[in-house]
């Protein structure tokens, strides 16, 4: 979503609604309940908020979120999904054509569907069209029985584009160039005039938000468009043959991700050497502005692209305080519109394709065999290379010709962490501030698009990106709790849906997501209430901040040296031995690579770290006449009963 005038959102159970776009992202809001109080939010500020949990967007008049009753798409039965997924595949050509003539279109896509053996009615084309614009383009809108999608609703709706069609045939058709807020205000106005001439008890038509009239500029930004504003030879230009892969027009349209082990060999705290560290970066096609990073000993996996893609959706709030010494703002955050990768089985994992599916990022691949296509990330990773990487203590370097005879164990002395400082002020203060050829800089680029009207999406809810992004499973709650893996997961509130699940005769199936980097809970989804219940493990001293890889790593290792039959207390004798080996060994290079694998360490702790919820959980605003909220209080399980695992579980692959 995108905060614009008109936005509406709960901040510790008070109700607020954008009044003001004020500079430099921040924004004027009204108290809902005492309409004369006003606040100034930044958007920094928000996504603490957000980030905290205390903070929803997207609320209508009435204090009710203004989406469908379900927080996690992928949590729906199997054929509401597969429904809703066959409803886009049906739309998904004629998207981009909203503000034009639709009907020889949607006749033509008709005729494509039938030759393929497809049914579809032209009437339900219209109406999926219309709940899925309506939505802000969410695949919610398109679950059964999730909209109401009446004639009268259709008739408003229909009244309000006309009048936006109206506004940007006047606006935006000409040669000097208007700025999307500007065409938002006048369409605003032209509806302020409108509802005046009503009659008392006639409805009135709502203001749409500023995202729609973006999408509508850029969707209806055709070839006579562009020849009026632009000139015939501009346009001609732009219409061209230009390959679609590369013709971004602002940020977050395109965005690449892949991964490289960087030439650089670290050390741990206590100076023993471990390993080369792998980067996974998500890179803006349009500015080359780094959007997310994650740095750990993590290969190439799901869990790599999870973290990458949580620091590329959040403001680096963290950047003055973790890091000093960086001179500058990381500017870029937000949702990418489309999603670029290579064929590697972590990004065509089910994982990733549903969390893009829900928060509508369009997720393609790269031919097979052409690296190309994902150019402009491979330079990055070059660039980082060349430019920092082999400038410091411990580089491999990227050949043993530039290597020589110089010693890379012998001279690494960088930990982590203190590489991570060296990677932001490189990113921040030299790579996003040198211009690219005959570009400007990657930060100036992005800071000239929020000039123009630019708004990065973020998140509506806190799940949104947070669950939305983590690995799902399945599984039924006994008695004991849900197990996972021989380890078990219990709460109050768990306790309670198996009851009701059983007086429903739904039986006792759910779905659940959980972090692969801490098995220490897990988030069952609660198809009753439509919300997740946070159930803690059982064995917290074992499973706290420990990863789905270490954990694999020590029952095989349990089983290696038992029998097939193994039980927990096997399994974290075998981590304590494995533990005991670390300190006191000098390790093979294998074994120091999965020992730093098993460490769990990562950038993944920036978004963690220095977060201090409680304190962002307060409203610290007089305006509130004194009052503040705290967060809500997380689940606590005291009582932890010592259970017996002997249960077998099927085979698994270590390297996931």
């Amino acid at each position: 979503m995108y905060i614009g005038i008109g936005t509406k959102f709960k901040l510790n159970e008070r109700f607020y609604e954008v009044m003001e776009e004020m500079e430099k992202n921040t924004y004027l809001a009204r108290d809902l309940d005492f309409l004369t109080t006003r606040r100034i939010f930044s958007l920094t500020e928000m996504y603490k908020y957000l980030e905290a949990g205390v903070l929803e967007f997207q609320l209508d008049s009435n204090g009710k979120k203004n989406k469908s009753d379900f927080h996690d798409f992928s949590m729906l039965p199997v054929k509401l999904q597969e429904e809703a997924k066959y409803r886009h595949f049906v739309i998904k050509p004629l998207l981009q054509l909203r503000g034009e003539k639709l009907k020889p279109y949607i006749q033509d896509r008709l005729k494509q569907l039938s030759d393929s053996g497809y049914k579809v009615s032209e009437r339900s084309i219209y109406r999926w069209l219309s709940d899925y614009t309506k939505s802000e383009d969410s695949i919610e809108s398109l679950v059964s029985n999730t909209q109401d999608s009446g004639p009268r609703n259709k008739l408003i709706q229909g009244e309000i584009d006309l009048i936006i069609e109206e506004v940007m045939n006047t606006h935006y058709k000409r040669r000097e160039l208007s700025n999307p807020k500007n065409v938002y205000y006048a369409v605003i106005h032209k509806i302020d005039i409108e509802n005046l001439t009503r009659k008392e008890g006639e409805e009135k038509l709502k203001y749409p938000s500023i995202s729609t009239i973006r999408r509508r500029i850029k969707e209806s930004d055709s070839y006579d468009r562009d020849k009026q504003r632009i000139g015939h030879a501009e346009a001609r230009k732009k219409h061209g043959s230009v390959q679609m892969l590369n013709n971004v027009k602002h940020p977050l349209q395109r965005v690449e991700i892949d991964h490289t082990p960087l030439d650089l060999i670290l050390v741990d705290k206590n100076g023993i050497v471990l390993d080369r560290p792998t980067v996974t970066t998500a890179l803006d096609k349009y500015t080359g502005y780094p959007l997310g990073i994650y740095v750990g000993f993590e290969p190439a996996s799901y869990t790599a692209v999870m973290y990458c893609l949580l620091h590329a959706f959040a403001p680096k709030s963290y950047l003055k305080e973790r890091y000093p010494s960086v001179q500058n703002e990381w500017l870029a955050y937000g949702l990418p519109e489309l999603l670029v990768t290579d064929r590697g089985k972590e990004f065509k994992s089910k994982h990733l394709n549903e969390a893009c599916f829900q928060l509508d990022i369009q997720l393609t691949f790269n031919p097979p065999r052409k690296p190309w296509y994902k150019g402009s990330i491979e330079r990055h990773f070059r660039t980082l290379n060349e430019g920092l990487v082999h400038q410091l203590p411990g580089t491999t370097f990227s050949n043993v010709v530039k290597k020589g005879d110089y010693d890379s164990e012998k001279h690494a002395s960088l930990t982590l962490d203190e590489f991570l400082e060296h990677l932001h002020i490189f990113i921040v203060d030299i790579y996003a501030k040198e211009p690219r050829g005959n570009k400007l800089s990657p930060a100036r680029m992005w800071e000239k698009a929020i000039e123009n009207g630019f708004t990065p999406s973020i998140p509506s809810f806190k799940l949104d990106w947070k669950v939305a992004l983590m690995k799902l499973g399945t599984g039924s709650i006994q008695s004991t709790g849900v197990q996972k893996d021989y380890l078990f997961y219990q709460s109050p509130d768990l306790q309670g849906l198996r009851s009701q699940l059983g007086l429903k005769g739904k039986g006792y199936k759910i779905k659940y997501k959980y972090d692969p980097s801490d098995l220490s809970k897990i988030y069952v989804y609660d198809e009753l209430k439509k919300e997740y219940i946070e159930a803690m493990c059982t064995d917290q001293e074992y499973s706290l901040n420990l990863s789905e890889y270490s954990h694999r790593v020590f029952v095989a290792n349990a089983r290696l040296e038992g029998n097939n039959r193994t039980n927990m207390s096997e399994i974290a004798a075998a981590r304590a031995r494995s533990d005991e080996k670390i300190k006191n060994s000098v390790l093979k290079k294998k074994e120091r690579q999965q020992a730093a694998r098993m460490a769990n360490e990562g950038s993944n702790e920036l978004l963690k770290e220095k977060a201090k919820a409680k304190e962002i959980g307060k409203v610290k605003n007089e305006e509130i006449f004194g009052e503040t909220n705290s967060l809500p209080n997380k689940l606590e399980d005291d009582e932890r009963k010592e259970l017996d695992f002997d249960q077998d579980w099927e085979a698994y692959e270590v390297d996931y």
